[in-house]
Order: structure tokens, then sequence, then C-alpha cells
């Protein structure tokens, strides 16, 4: 990990995305939380993401709060997000991607 590049693909308001320039992983931090990626596995997360709506997928927790539980990569690592996070975290997502792609293109010019 010392050996990585980090650059800040996007970040937002306790939300970053980052690429190492050396070995191509990902990191995404939301709040607390953070996990890596290699890209086809950031692309299904998206794509995972993308699918989901909160309305459909929320379930009462022992708190009284609805929540939605998001899966990982990973089978026993699950967020679980209040609607506002929930849907913070698909923008930043799908914000993030953008600017990957956008960032690839410009570096392939």
């Amino acid at each position: 990990m010392s050996a990585c590049q980090t650059e800040i693909i996007y970040q937002n308001d306790g939300f970053a995305f980052t690429r190492c320039q050396v070995c191509e992983r990902m990191g995404l931090m939301y709040q607390q939380a953070m996990i890596a990626f290699d890209e086809p596995n950031f692309d299904a997360f998206r794509r995972y993401l993308l699918r989901l709506d909160f309305e459909q997928e929320k379930y009462p927790f022992f708190d009284g709060l609805d929540r939605v539980v998001i899966e990982t990569y990973h089978p026993d690592v699950q967020f679980t997000l209040l609607e506002e996070e929930f849907y913070r975290l698909k923008a930043c997502v799908i914000e993030a991607n953008t600017q990957l792609r956008l960032l690839d293109m410009i570096r392939k010019l």
C-alpha cells in the first residue's frame, strides 16, 4: 500500500473516491466506512446501487427507523443507510463514476 500514488477522483461532503495511479485500486470512503474495489467490482457496485430504490428496499430496524441494507462484494460487510444517506451515496457514486470516465477520456487524448 505504501507504493500507492492515490489521486482524488471525486470528493464531496463526507464522501471521497480515489484511485491509485500505480495499482489502479479504487477507494470509496463514505462517512466512517471505507471500501476498496478493482474496476469491475466498482462498476458492479455502481450498477447495483442504480437498481435500488429506498421505498422498495427499506426495512424497519430495532430503533424504529427505516433503513436500506447495501450489500458489498464481501458477504460479511453491509451498509445500513437511512433514506437521505442512501440517496446521497447513490448520487456520489454516480458522480464519481462520471468524473472517473471523464478523467480516463481526457488522458487518452
